[in-house]
């Protein structure tokens, strides 16, 4: 029998990190979708704890309308923006989430395994006196059914009626929230091991937009209501214990929702905002609150996951995790929105959606310190997903330093704790058809995260 690696039994000190290392990614991922506890040995569960902190302040924009003078909040182009008013941080309410999971060995060749995590998701909150924040005194540009390219500015008030009065949410917000249970099965051979199986998935999200950085959007709101979908999980992972080498590479499928939309679009309301409409040829009949039946497809993903032992001397391992997830195909088109902006746009516009695909990379260094003890440190890279980005969520991509420890208290439970610094690339927020409304710069952010963790064998 091959003799295995001295410091293979670290698996890597702070697993949990991963998870929160992935906190303010590219487009809306949260988890990383990690199942790495499922190429453990014998019975294995784990339970993680993370806590995220980033600070995300910027300014909007100040762009003058050349013919009337007046600040519109929007310009066509990244050369024509001016420096506005602070943005305060929009995700100034600390983010937690739990994951867990836990597999078991039936036999020398088949093993099974369920993991839940909360793989997509967004927290932003607008505040303060800027251009995402309502009140009735802003002008909003309306496009004019008269000149091409021209825009009117108008009071705030005459297109959302509810601005200035008691108990209206006056700042734009935005909740997405998704839960993940994941079903494994793995057949393992000569060092091989194929898996898969079901992922069952949970998702609902709630969109308010507000100030006149969204034009005769402000007073928008869309309520996705909660669905729940099946995918599936499939991947291939080679394991040679005698040095310590485990390499797995899973591929998540997308996972489709239909479910009720409901929404609410106040300048439809509006005698002007009609007038508009009929000015520019539209014929569809808008209602300013309506519910319908829409798709929202979560994206596809790829994970790469490897570990090698490096010294057997000095009780080092390395880790690279590649991560893959292609939102450049993704969008949120809730159906009154996308009918609305027809009369701009021929094709209408989605509410979000993406440039470019993300790339996350994670290069890790792991020591054994003694029978109990084991610690990390992790560099980190993001892409991000195009620039400009999304207003609802302005980052270009990051790096991050991080580190953890891991403590055996018995030969069967180990206790992880850790935390990692994030660096924000600089990100210019868009709209949906690519007006530039703010710029958000020289912003960080740090996650730390614990887990519990028993495995038998």
């Amino acid at each position: 029998m091959l003799q295995k690696f001295p410091v293979a039994k670290i698996t890597l000190a702070l697993l949990s990190l991963a998870a929160a290392s992935l906190s303010q990614a590219a487009g809306l991922d949260r988890s990383g979708q990690d199942i790495s506890g499922f190429f453990n040995d014998g019975t294995y569960t784990e339970i993680d704890y993370a806590y995220i902190s980033t600070d995300i302040t910027g300014y909007d924009n100040a762009y003058k309308d050349p013919v009337s003078g007046e600040s519109i909040a929007i310009s066509k182009t990244q050369g024509e923006y001016g420096q506005g008013r602070s943005i305060n941080n929009i995700t100034d309410d600390a983010y937690t989430f739990m994951r867990y999971g836990v597999k078991a060995d039936v036999n020398d060749n088949i093993s099974i395994g369920v993991f839940y995590d909360e793989p997509w998701g967004a927290e932003v909150r607008h505040s303060g006196d800027n251009n995402f924040v309502s009140n009735p005194d802003q002008k909003v540009a309306l496009p004019s059914p008269y000149e091409e390219g021209a825009v009117i500015p108008i009071d705030i008030s005459q297109i959302d009626k509810n601005v200035g009065t008691e108990g209206y949410n006056h700042a734009s917000n935005v909740d997405v929230f998704t839960e993940t249970w994941t079903g494994l099965v793995g057949f393992k051979s000569n060092g091989f091991q194929v898996y898969g199986g079901p992922v069952l998935q949970k998702a609902e999200a709630k969109v308010q937009l507000r100030g006149n950085a969204y034009g005769p959007l402000t007073g928008y709101n869309a309520v996705v209501n909660s669905d729940t979908a099946m995918g599936w999980s499939a991947g291939v992972a080679y394991s040679k214990p005698e040095i310590a080498l485990n390499a797995a590479l899973t591929y998540r499928s997308e996972i489709e929702h239909e479910t009720p939309i409901a929404e609410n679009m106040p300048a439809l309301d509006s005698n002007l905002i009609q007038s508009v409409i009929r000015a520019k040829g539209y014929t569809g009949l808008l209602s300013s609150t309506v519910t319908t039946d829409a798709t929202v497809t979560t994206p596809k993903s790829v994970n790469f996951n490897l570990q090698t032992g490096l010294s057997q001397e000095y009780q080092l391992l390395g880790t690279l995790d590649v991560r893959w997830v292609p939102w450049n195909d993704f969008q949120i088109v809730p159906p009154l929105y996308n009918a609305f902006s027809k009369v701009a746009e021929p094709d209408g516009l989605p509410l979000v959606d993406y440039d470019k695909d993300q790339w996350q990379i994670d290069v890790g260094l792991a020591k054994r310190f003694n029978k109990k003890l084991a610690g990390t440190v992790v560099v980190g890279w993001d892409s991000g997903a195009g620039n400009p980005v999304s207003s609802l969520g302005p980052i270009d991509g990051y790096w991050s330093l991080g580190g953890g420890v891991k403590y055996n208290v018995t030969p069967e439970w180990a206790i992880s704790a850790g935390g990692k610094y994030l660096k924000f690339g600089d990100a210019t927020a868009k709209l949906p058809n690519g007006y530039i409304v703010g710029d958000f710069q020289d912003n960080d952010g740090y996650a730390a995260g614990v887990k519990l963790s028993y495995q038998s064998q």
